[in-house]
């Protein structure tokens, strides 16, 4: 017989390794899409919000899904071959709705890779280290990402504070009141460096979507305090620790933990409750903001903030040390 043709032989080559990777990348999708899970829900996706792309079928719908770290909820149309995916965050459930479809969410949780292993071993939803990480949530890089007043800076001591109307942090925290609302348990945790006498803000919860939950957690003339609405109470709690502090101007280093036990906080084990009535004529903000409040500068922490994180969970002292700790590493 006549001799193959040189580039012929390169071409079938060429088509018969195309084939071996495109099957062992369909191995490996059907390997991750099982691996991940999937169990049907009664949820309908809003196709006018949703975005959709083709797929061949409902499996490779779900491994569509399976490979963005984004999607934990699909939906497959067998009659227009439209596959739709989405999330189950309280956020991303909004462009769903209870109905007669039949869609599939994951069965467990995805856990980022990106994400810092502290953050699942402490349950934080939050966790930012100015000095190495900016303004990124090292819980979930994804999510809850701050943005900066013009006159707060950034660098690898953290993020630093000014008697200024735009010296603060903020990010959007939708859904927030399904987190830090009452009957819940949670933690934050500050690691500052500021004057003693100071009446500055660490962080604060505004307007959440739903029910209006607002939290403060600040220093104040020597004391840690909490102060909280809740909505179906009506009314504002407002909790002290004991004297922590020197009334003096001296900068120091501050590290504080404040646990909430679904009715009863704690800061370092020593939360007194102080009033319940009409809201303190303190300050107004939506969303979350740390380091200080826009439109009103005397709230500044008036120095700098290593790091900050909210747990959903009750840390106790070894975890706050060891999320100290963590904060150290610059």
């Amino acid at each position: 017989p006549e001799p193959h043709n040189f580039s012929d032989v390169m071409e079938l080559k060429r088509q018969l390794l195309f084939c071996c990777i495109s099957l062992l990348q369909l191995l490996h999708c059907r390997s991750e899409h099982s691996s991940i899970g999937f169990a049907t829900v009664a949820l309908c996706p809003d196709i006018s919000a949703l975005p959709s792309r083709h797929a061949k079928s409902k499996m490779l719908c779900g491994t569509a899904c399976s490979a963005n770290m984004d999607c934990d909820l699909f939906h497959f149309t067998r009659t227009t071959g439209l596959c739709y995916l989405g999330n189950s965050t309280c956020e991303g459930l909004r462009l769903w709705t209870n109905g007669p479809c039949v869609s599939y969410k994951s069965v467990r949780p995805r856990v980022r890779a990106s994400a810092e292993p502290i953050a699942e071993q402490l349950s934080l939803k939050m966790l930012y280290r100015f000095g190495t990480h900016g303004l990124e949530n090292a819980a979930d890089p994804s999510k809850y990402r701050l943005w900066s007043g013009s006159a707060t800076t950034i660098d690898a001591q953290g993020a630093h504070f000014v008697t200024k109307l735009t010296s603060y942090l903020m990010a959007a925290t939708p859904c927030f009141e399904s987190v830090v609302n009452k009957g819940n348990k949670f933690s934050f945790f500050v690691r500052a460096k500021h004057p003693m006498d100071i009446d500055g803000t660490y962080v604060a919860f505004r307007q959440c979507s739903g029910n209006n939950v607002a939290h403060d957690f600040y220093t104040y003339n020597r004391n840690y305090w909490h102060q909280v609405f809740w909505p179906a109470d009506g009314k504002y709690y407002l909790s002290k620790s004991g004297n922590v502090f020197s009334k003096s101007s001296s900068v120091a280093l501050v590290s504080t933990g404040l646990t909430y036990d679904a009715d009863r906080n704690h800061v370092f084990g020593d939360a007194r409750q102080l009033e319940v009535g009409q809201q303190p004529q303190r300050r107004q903000l939506p969303v979350h903001a740390a380091g200080g409040f826009p439109g009103d500068a005397q709230y500044s922490v008036q120095g700098s903030m290593s790091c900050f994180a909210l747990s959903t969970r009750l840390l106790t002292q070894a975890e706050f040390v060891q999320l100290d700790n963590w904060c150290k590493q610059v």
